[in-house]
């Protein structure tokens, strides 16, 4: 799974799922340009050849476009998109729920989740050259968790939908796209909408629960995602890959 010669864009890139992925595809050979909305984990990050941070919003158009365009000035042509960015916020049951708190989940993970993509894949079509692309969803696309995340859920399993789509419209352009779905992840997202005084409780429920035995590391994902960008999946495209230590093969009930 080498990427010598390669550049790889990824969004949410400076902490987590997508620090991970940055790290791991440098190892392997990548030039990579990282996207993230907080400007000073994003100016902190040492600018190299092989590796520059850009600050940008993902539901602001102009901004994932300012930013591609200077990926473009920096880099070159890209081959690879890992679009991870998003949020996690405290919901209600859809009775109570905002219409404000469902906007600003949707515009992160759903909306700037096509934002990116649709920058990629303009670069990718003019290129005429196989490329790849992988989106963050969720384990929650496909199983709900008691107590109200419905724009969350809702959010990732739309991104699910569009990849689908995508990948039907642009296969035989060898424009490959696919999803990793995460289960319980220790990152700083993991955690966002747990007070800190339930999270040593949360994760000696998760490690007990969890056929595994242990919740996961972001760099169980960033392996998914670097197997997903390189050659070795060529011939996969529209799959969702769901990486939660066994969760969703295990039967809820105990009898």
């Amino acid at each position: 799974m080498g990427f010598a010669g390669r550049v790889c864009v990824v969004s949410g890139g400076a902490t987590g799922m997508g620090r991970a992925t940055v790290e791991l595809l440098l190892e392997r050979g990548a030039r990579v340009a990282l996207i993230d909305w907080t400007r000073q984990k994003a100016e902190a990050i040492a600018s190299s050849e092989k590796f520059r941070a850009y600050v940008a919003d993902v539901s602001n158009e102009d901004d994932v476009q300012a930013a591609f365009s200077a990926i473009d000035r920096d880099f070159g042509p890209i081959h690879g998109l890992f679009s991870n960015a998003g949020v996690a916020r405290t919901e209600a049951l859809i009775h109570e729920e905002s219409a404000q708190t469902w906007d600003d989940i949707m515009a992160i993970n759903l909306r700037g989740t096509f934002l990116v993509v649709r920058e990629a894949m303009k670069r990718f079509v003019a290129q005429n050259e196989p490329a790849a692309i992988v989106c963050t969803s969720s384990c929650m696309a496909k199983l709900a968790i008691p107590g109200g995340t419905n724009a969350y859920t809702a959010s990732k399993g739309a991104i699910e939908a569009l990849v689908r789509q995508v990948a039907v419209d642009y296969a035989s352009r060898r424009i490959r796209i696919n999803a990793v779905a995460p289960g319980a992840i220790d990152t700083p997202l993991m955690w966002a909408t747990t007070p800190v005084e339930q999270q040593a409780e949360m994760r000696k429920t998760i490690d007990t629960e969890v056929p595994l035995g242990k919740i996961g590391q972001p760099i169980d994902i960033a392996h998914c995602v670097a197997y997903l960008l390189s050659d070795e999946a060529a011939y996969v495209t529209g799959a969702t890959f769901l990486i939660d230590g066994g969760v969703g093969a295990k039967m809820v009930l105990s009898v």
